[in-house]
């Protein structure tokens, strides 16, 4: 498995959004918009603000994608988090790195908090 440099890491840490691209069922990226995203323990994260009925989160988890940084696209798998440890230690970097924006309420809710997903890279 490969594994997320320090470097992008890093700039992960600093930037507010990045450029989804969830997969269609045709392997093509069928939406172009900005997440926010953090980092925890070295592993890079999303959230569905809309929940598990959202068309980027079913097809990000079913055919994968990438997400844009500086312009560089990063192909990834979507993988679905279910350890409550983790994924309270995800709702922790949202608070910590979102704190006070608009909609970090949602962002931190059980709601959302139970589509919380690791994006891996292939």
């Amino acid at each position: 498995m490969k594994t997320w440099t320090k470097d992008v890491l890093d700039k992960l840490n600093k930037v507010t959004t990045v450029q989804n691209h969830p997969n269609d069922d045709n392997g093509k990226s069928f939406q172009d918009y900005p997440i926010w995203i953090v980092t925890d323990n070295n592993k890079v994260y999303l959230r569905a603000g809309k929940g598990k009925d959202s068309k980027w989160y079913k097809s990000g988890l079913k055919n994968g994608g990438a997400i844009e940084l500086d312009g560089q696209n990063y192909e990834v798998e979507y993988v679905a988090v279910d350890d409550p440890a983790e994924i309270k230690s995800v709702t922790d970097a949202y608070e910590k790195k979102y704190h006070g924006q608009y909609p970090i309420d949602m962002m931190v809710s059980d709601k959302c908090a139970e589509d919380t997903v690791e994006l891996r890279l292939k």
